[in-house]
């Protein structure tokens, strides 16, 4: 038993959901469970989460098709070219003369919309805004999700390790059952106390067998974290739980406004800002220019001979009825609702931070409690018990409430070091920057003034 709790870490506990987004992807493959048999450690979970899961691909082919969005929106209108003839004569058509000396005229005419107050590269900005935007968001639903994967995972081991203590504690029951079996042929022990024994037995079998179930689907829930395939079942989980002294990060508050969550929000308000410009921009109108080649033959209004004529026009539309003002108005709204969306972010990363640090050194409180105190006891007051009964100095009772209770503590003690492990991974979690220079992002109004 001293060894499941020990505190010895198997691996590092650094390796958290930040510094996994921030290292090389894994490479692509198939999402395929480890073989069975083979142990599966919590940074192999993490590197699977990373290629396998659901939420982290759909961040992930968002963050594509936003790259894609800039290139759609650095595109300049197409110029438009426009061929047509008039003046039609119903008894010759149109086929008739040769080029020089058709009946119909013939215009070849070429428009171009001139883009106004800087749209094009306003709108270019507000793709690459909403780009950079993306790309935080998917740092955030990585924490987010390799987070989560973490939790999946000492809730796992938690489990693997109640089901360890459970068969532990039948075996046990098994020897003693053997032992007293011997003892009732002998006389010593009454077949009373080998019946209630018995009956202790089965107990903690159905205990284990409703211990294994959970573990099924612990195990179960891991993998669908992770995003594998199938359940897990054979393998086995190695444990990787944080020392008891392990060092707790400071709250940095650089690293406060490097979250992903916060990054991601930021980058959001820059790109509602250049939404908002561009909007604004649409207020002023595009003007769209033309030039046009004519040919006109002989006809009854023409006279003098065939020729060529040339136009050059230019058409800007009036704003009577719309006028974009809407338009605007909503980019602004839009601008605003970024922005407050920003502050709840900041205000609610503070706040869960600190209570994520409360719970931590509450969890490593019971813990130390649990390692130094209340296990130790709990194993005295068993042996004592066990030792006594051997000797016929107590009875079958005194002896059941003794494993009783140490059966119990030692469920406790799973149960606290699985909390303390949750709590520290919540909190590292909690303090990972993001890889993206939050500084480099423009610098948006946050006032409530308009402009």
């Amino acid at each position: 038993m001293a060894t499941l709790l020990a505190m010895a870490s198997v691996g590092s506990i650094a390796a958290s959901a930040g510094q996994a987004a921030s290292g090389p992807m894994p490479p692509d493959g198939p999402c395929m469970p480890p073989p069975a048999k083979a142990a599966l450690t919590l940074a192999q979970a993490r590197l699977d989460a990373l290629r396998c899961n659901r939420d982290i691909i759909s961040a992930r082919r968002g963050e594509e098709a936003s790259q894609a969005d800039i290139q759609i929106a650095s595109q300049r209108p197409n110029p438009v070219l426009s061929l047509g003839v008039a003046n039609i004569n119903p008894h010759l058509g149109v086929g008739a003369g040769n080029w020089r000396s058709k009946t119909v005229d013939s215009t070849v005419r070429v428009d171009q919309v001139i883009e106004t107050a800087n749209k094009g590269n306003l709108r270019t900005d507000a793709a690459r805004k909403a780009s950079a935007a993306a790309g935080e968001q998917t740092q955030a639903v990585v924490a987010q999700q390799v987070g989560a994967v973490e939790q999946a995972w000492y809730d796992a081991v938690a489990s693997q390790s109640r089901v360890e203590v459970l068969t532990e504690t039948v075996g046990l029951y098994g020897k003693t059952q053997q032992a007293n079996e011997a003892r009732l042929k002998a006389g010593d022990v009454a077949r009373a106390d080998v019946t209630k024994l018995q009956l202790e037995t089965l107990r903690a079998q159905s205990d284990l067998r409703s211990a294994q179930s959970d573990y099924a689907t612990s195990k179960a829930a891991l993998a669908a974290t992770i995003g594998l395939p199938g359940t897990l079942l054979d393998n086995r989980l190695v444990p990787d739980w944080p020392a008891l002294d392990a060092p707790v990060p400071s709250v940095d508050p650089e690293v406060l406004q490097r979250r992903p969550d916060v990054t991601a929000a930021e980058a959001r308000l820059a790109a509602a800002a250049s939404a908002r410009d561009l909007a604004r921009a649409g207020r002023v109108p595009d003007v769209t220019v033309g030039a046009q080649y004519e040919h006109y033959p002989v006809s009854e209004a023409n006279t003098t001979g065939s020729g060529n004529s040339y136009g050059v026009f230019i058409s800007i539309p009036l704003f009577v009825r719309h006028s974009f003002g809407g338009e605007a108005r909503r980019a602004e709204v839009d601008y605003y609702a970024a922005l407050d969306d920003r502050n709840r972010i900041l205000l609610a990363a503070q706040n869960d931070i600190e209570r994520l640090r409360s719970q931590l050194e509450l969890a490593r409180a019971s813990l130390q409690q649990m390692q130094t105190a209340v296990l130790p006891a709990a194993e005295t007051v068993a042996q004592s018990a066990e030792f006594a009964y051997t000797k016929g100095a107590t009875g079958v009772l005194d002896l059941l409430d003794a494993r009783r209770a140490l059966r119990q503590t030692r469920l406790d003690a799973v149960d606290v070091q699985g909390n303390f492990a949750k709590a520290m991974a919540a909190y590292r979690a909690a303090l990972q920057a993001t890889t993206s220079d939050i500084n480099k992002l423009p610098q948006v109004r946050t006032d409530a003034s308009h402009p």
